[in-house]
């Protein structure tokens, strides 16, 4: 690597090129080169959270109709909970023949109105403290699926730069430990290179243990006698720094 005396080389990569730089050992090129990792955890503070219903009917247009009925009245109550439409996205819509082997148990005639299945569901992205509430009223308002729910925060670039941020920190730390350990003192940085892009996302996006859940066939609910708990995790981004010090 050839670099201007006294230059400060920094470049913040995002492709495995940084990987191959090479750092020439020699008397009159005396550095030193460290790679660390470093991991930031934080609360999260946006809940994805999606919902939806699964009707049944004799006819497509039985188990359709019947699907948009509820549709309309979840939709409904979760704009009435303060849910911007900007919030709430179609995540799937099917229809189709119900697969008979479900029904082999049940009686014909139930068979007879199970004969079509009509599913819907939507993505909703709300506050992290407000995940429990959106859960319920969309529950009683008709919902019969909880499908999925994932955490993340607001700003992930914030959070990716936080995550570089205490990976070059530990690195100058490593460094200079280094560096004293062989009777040397850490001089200016010469390069500094991300050479793992921060997003790892082992709990960012992670969802549930649970990825879905069947709460019933379809209508509104009585008011529950209990209220959902939920325990979100926490967000998780990491970066990994290799950079080169000079050293006098």
């Amino acid at each position: 690597m050839r670099f201007l005396l006294g230059a400060v080389i920094l470049s913040l990569c995002f492709t495995p090129s940084a990987l191959s730089q090479d750092n020439n050992v020699s008397r009159q090129n005396r550095t030193i080169e460290v790679v660390a990792t470093e991991t930031v955890r934080v609360e999260p503070d946006v809940a994805k959270v999606t919902v939806g219903c699964v009707t049944y009917g004799e006819t497509h247009d039985g188990a359709y109709q019947a699907n948009l009925a509820i549709a309309d009245k979840v939709i409904k109550a979760l704009l009435s909970a303060g849910v911007l439409k900007t919030q709430i996205e179609s995540s799937s819509i099917e229809l189709t023949e119900a697969d008979p082997g479900d029904m082999r148990n049940e009686s014909p005639t139930a068979r007879k109105m199970h004969q079509f299945k009509a599913h819907q569901s939507w993505l909703v992205r709300v506050k992290a403290s407000d995940a429990q509430k959106i859960i319920d009223d969309a529950v009683q308002a008709g919902a019969n699926g909880i499908e999925d729910v994932s955490w993340d925060v607001s700003n992930p670039e914030a959070l990716e730069a936080r995550a570089r941020a205490a990976a070059m920190e530990k690195a100058r730390k490593t460094a200079a430990e280094i560096a004293a350990s062989a009777g040397d003192k850490l001089g200016q940085l010469l390069y500094a290179s991300n050479v793992v892009n921060g997003i790892m996302g082992l709990l960012a996006g992670r969802p549930l243990e649970t990825m879905s859940a069947s709460i019933g066939s379809g209508g509104a609910f009585a008011t529950p006698s209990f209220s959902l708990q939920l325990f979100p995790q926490k967000v998780e981004k990491q970066a990994t720094i290799r950079a080169i010090f000079a050293l006098h």
